[in-house]
């Protein structure tokens, strides 16, 4: 009989033990996200479509390359290049391609600049040119909806009108960062990725002028620049979404032109991929 409850004892033990461990190992385990794979060489290749206001439309296929890496302070920064000429580049792989990403902790992080095209609204106004410094472009980690980075700043422009001399425009943009939904499986082209990410950025204007010491709005507080981009793992950025949209304000003031809205939508959709294993 001591015997049998010896033998029992010990196996109580045992089973403890190895369930203590179990449990040990489970705690420590990590989320390793690949979800934009930096090995240089690989590339993407993306079918571009660009739709505008009055239903025009323009079509491209852009590949997006690692093309090198650097080293400092024992951090690695990749640097991406396009084959697309400035036309035919891609929104979101524009700004890519203007910086350098660095991946750490299950984050992928942006060092550059996002460059905003003032110059078309029929004034003397300058792109505006964001710097983005550490940039949380996705975090696998992170929660459906949490904001990731957000950096704001006003600038002043003097700008020439005619007949009406120089006067000063103010330029208050926001800009965030969020990570969206965690998805099982995403459909691009027809192909499905499995485990697939996505995250936002959205970046917020608010134009002003200032005239005979009243500041007037040009271009009321509005997500100007809204972003959706996807990303599977071991695979990378399989799609990209942007919506640029300027409703802007009516201007009943004499030699003030009026500047019309402008709005366009754009897909950057994967066709082709070379990813190192």
């Amino acid at each position: 009989m001591k015997k049998f409850r010896l033998f029992f004892l010990l196996i109580l033990v045992t089973t403890l033990v190895s369930c203590s461990s179990d449990d040990s190992s489970n705690d420590t385990e990590e989320v390793v996200s690949n979800h934009f794979p930096l090995t240089v060489g690989n590339s993407w290749t993306y079918n571009n479509e660009t739709t505008y206001q009055d239903g025009a439309s323009t079509n491209s296929q852009e590949t997006l390359t690692v093309e090198s890496t650097s080293e400092e302070q024992g951090v690695t920064y990749y640097k991406l290049e396009s084959d697309a000429s400035i036309n035919e580049k891609g929104f979101f792989t524009g700004i890519l391609t203007a910086g350098s990403l660095i991946m750490a902790d299950n984050q992928l992080i942006y060092n550059g600049e996002l460059s905003v095209d003032l110059s078309g609204f029929g004034l003397d106004l300058d792109n505006l040119s964001i710097p983005l410094n550490n940039i949380i472009v996705f975090d696998a980690e992170a929660n459906s909806g949490e904001n990731l980075t957000q950096i704001n700043d006003v600038i002043t422009r003097n700008v020439n009108l005619p007949q009406v001399g120089t006067v000063p425009f103010t330029i208050e943009y926001n800009l965030r960062t969020v990570q969206n939904e965690f998805l099982n499986s995403y459909t691009v082209n027809e192909e499905e990725f499995q485990d697939v990410l996505s995250a936002g950025i959205i970046v917020n204007l608010e134009i002003s002028v200032s005239l005979s010491g009243f500041q007037i709005p040009i271009l009321q507080s509005q997500d100007a620049i809204q972003m959706t981009n996807y990303y599977a793992d071991n695979v990378g950025l399989i799609k990209s979404e942007t919506s640029i949209n300027y409703d802007f304000e009516e201007l009943n003031f004499p030699n003030i032109p009026s500047i019309p809205d402008f709005s366009m939508e754009e897909t950057q959709e994967i066709e082709t991929y070379i990813v190192a294993e």
